[in-house]
């Protein structure tokens, strides 16, 4: 009888080879130090700061315990499922690695493998459910993509019927969730002012299928990413833009497999906006407010981990800094903390999600600003809840409402 090898069994690690085996245990991935100012240490992961911070809750602990289940030391289990889904996937660990290793990429093949084994979190089933069944996440009737487009005085190409320059792909939350339509809306009246020929899918866009592959759910995301690869191509549509990290991070980086032979270009839409403003010298008005901003980690860290893909952190900045007083917070680019909503956590653990983005709200009070600005509709949405639990005086607002108000 041949014996059996531990790393035989898991389809998913093993496409990984030995760089689940590169973790040395040092520990940096546990507090990270800035010393630009006066010596002070804060926390990397905020998984290990809002949880009972045992070894297991940050990098190092996640990537023993791979390396024991890689080994035939650990077995998969529900108890171990209810610990890695504990982590937003925010890829803070990663920036501190001194090796260079896609710790957030690591994670969701271990979550891959739970979910073939029957250890997968029960709240993210329905979600993922569906994602396959009605196109989204939110177990909504998918017509109701298209409520938000009724509330503008102008009309928009039907991507299924017109063709247009560029394609503006919404995402579910920006288009179901009533208090972040303005993300939708406010997008959609830049780039009228713009002159851009755009159209976008109403209540045929299907879910980008991010969620399903942070929290391991290949099937599902498979299932998605085939239905777009197939609307992408019959549309014939060339640019992609998006107002949500979570699909830019998914179009860009996930689907490269998937759409390598359609050519398109995949841009968020600060940095479509963002081209366009420097190349036609368009000028802004400074709204005499003074605001602060959050880096998504789908177009931060998230963004930045294959060659070519740059994270967008000067962009948005410079936006801002024609248009508002532009105060930073404490840790800010490559050192952001994460919001607290990615990974499956906002879904999982609600109270998890919502005490990170508790945290995060009182770091942007620190600055004094007036607002918090996104270019997440994910992160406006758990940064929101916790201003609202804080009743604090900042406000949420989506970098393009701000636009729309800075342009004549």
């Amino acid at each position: 009888m041949t014996e059996f090898k531990p790393k035989e069994k898991y389809q998913h690690l093993n496409k990984l080879g030995d760089i689940i085996l590169q973790c040395i245990s040092c520990g940096d991935c546990r507090e990270a130090t800035d010393y630009t100012s006066e010596p002070q240490k804060w926390g990397v992961c905020v998984a290990r700061d809002h949880t009972s911070g045992f070894e297991a809750f940050f990098g190092r602990g996640k990537m023993q315990i791979i390396r024991s289940l890689w080994q035939g030391k650990l077995q998969l289990s529900k108890d171990l499922g209810e610990v890695i889904y504990q982590c937003p996937t925010c890829n803070a660990c990663a920036e501190t690695c001194a090796y260079d290793m896609d710790n957030a990429a690591i994670y969701e093949t271990l979550r891959a493998e739970l979910i073939d084994a029957g250890c997968g979190l029960e709240a993210h089933v329905p979600m993922n459910k569906a994602m396959v069944e009605l196109l989204n996440p939110y177990e909504r009737d998918n017509k109701q993509k298209k409520d938000w487009l009724g509330k503008l005085d102008f009309k928009i190409k039907d991507a299924t019927k017109e063709k247009a320059d560029v394609l503006y792909f919404v995402g579910c939350t920006a288009a179901l969730t009533p208090e972040i339509q303005t993300v939708a809306i406010n997008t959609a009246k830049v780039l009228k002012k713009l002159g851009i020929d755009f159209s976008v899918y109403g209540e045929f866009e299907v879910c980008c299928g991010s969620v399903a592959k942070r929290t391991g759910d290949l099937n599902a995301f498979n299932s998605v990413a085939t239905k777009n690869y197939e609307l992408f191509k019959k549309s014939g549509v060339k640019t992609i833009i998006t107002s949500c990290a979570g699909c830019y991070r998914t179009l860009k980086t996930d689907y490269s497999d998937y759409m390598e032979d359609l050519g398109l270009e995949i841009l968020h839409t600060i940095e479509f906006i963002y081209n366009i403003i420097n190349k036609q010298d368009i000028k802004l008005k400074h709204l005499g407010i003074t605001a602060t901003y959050h880096d998504p980690c789908h177009t931060g860290r998230n963004a930045g981990v294959k060659e070519n893909i740059n994270p967008l952190y000067e962009e948005p900045r410079e936006i801002l800094r024609k248009i508002v007083n532009l105060v930073e917070m404490k840790t800010i680019k490559e050192n952001t903390k994460c919001c607290g909503a990615g990974g499956g956590v906002k879904k999982g653990f609600p109270e998890l999600a919502l005490e990170i983005a508790k945290s995060r709200v009182k770091e942007a009070e620190d600055t004094v600003a007036q607002y918090l600005v996104s270019i997440c509709p994910f992160c406006y949405r758990n940064l929101y809840d916790a201003i609202k639990e804080l009743n604090s005086d900042i406000k949420m607002i989506d970098l393009m409402e701000l636009l729309n108000q800075a342009l004549s």
